[in-house]
């Protein structure tokens, strides 16, 4: 968010104050991030955003705001109008037949990507975020129950631990094993789905500079950290396991979150039958 209003200042050559945050702010904002933002971390620079990238800017900032209010640091701002952009997102998840193919894949060729694999399954078994199975200490570990606070919402959640999470967690405590970073995470985990032979080509479509794009690559492309707890959710959904108890798991507050990060529906892969629940064997 912070880079992102850098950005929007330094394009407009004036500075962004408090008393010129309104409705024409919003609408200036929203403009920029859709066609005149430089993504300039990428190999090739690209311009505009995605929608729900612009929607999480400008959540963000309103909930800054609202707590610079609160606590009548700043003046009530008149945020009528300030929508947060959001569209349905296509995304992946793991089946548990990809997940056991991730987990029994042979690396000794490859012995760094291993921490990765294990985080990676981990991840698919616990429905937890990177941030927080990243960072599972032994003491979070109680007879085969796992107690984590969400770094992201400060709730507490209890996850009953399936023999090969407690597997990877003594393999971590025992080793020592480095907390790993989320973005090296996201680019050895490709390479290991990858290895695994998961290469469907799947089509994404979305909505970038006021237009409809579609992006077709193969699945392990599309993998990232979250689709760790997209898998979970998921899986664990189509099993049958009660919404409500999946939600006490993975921390989701509301039903419409839960079912954002389980997929809709429609998304879900209707032709495969034996979905069963997250078990590697």
């Amino acid at each position: 968010m912070k880079e992102h209003l850098k950005a929007f200042e330094e394009f407009k050559g004036q500075q962004i104050t408090f008393d010129c945050l309104n409705l024409d702010f919003y609408e200036e904002l929203v403009d920029f991030l859709t066609y005149d933002y430089v993504q300039r971390r990428r190999k090739v620079p690209t311009i505009g955003l995605k929608v729900n990238t612009i929607g999480k800017t400008i959540k963000q900032f309103r909930t800054f705001l609202r707590n610079r209010i609160r606590k009548r640091i700043i003046p009530p701002i008149d945020m009528d109008g300030w929508d947060i952009l959001e569209e349905e997102v296509d995304a992946v998840y793991l089946t548990i037949k990809e997940i056991r193919e991730l987990h029994n894949l042979d690396l000794s060729p490859y012995p760094h990507l291993i921490n990765y694999r294990n985080d990676f399954v981990l991840g698919c078994l616990t429905g937890l975020r990177f941030s927080d199975f990243s960072e599972v200490m032994k003491d979070d570990v109680r007879k085969d129950m796992l107690y984590k606070k969400q770094n992201k919402s400060d709730h507490w959640v209890v996850i009953p631990l399936r023999d090969e999470a407690i597997t990877i967690l003594n393999n971590r405590f025992n080793n020592n094993v480095s907390i790993l970073t989320n973005a090296e995470f996201n680019r050895h985990i490709k390479t290991i789905a990858k290895l695994a032979g998961i290469k469907d080509l799947i089509k994404h479509s979305y909505k970038k500079q006021g237009k409809d794009s579609i992006e077709t690559k193969p699945k392990y492309a599309w993998i990232t950290s979250h689709t760790c707890r997209r898998s979970f959710c998921t899986n664990e959904f189509l099993a049958g396991t009660p919404v409500e108890l999946i939600m006490k798991i993975s921390g989701h507050k509301s039903v419409k979150d839960f079912f954002t990060s389980a997929l809709l529906l429609k998304k879900l892969d209707k032709k495969s039958k034996n979905f069963g629940r997250v078990e590697v064997v």
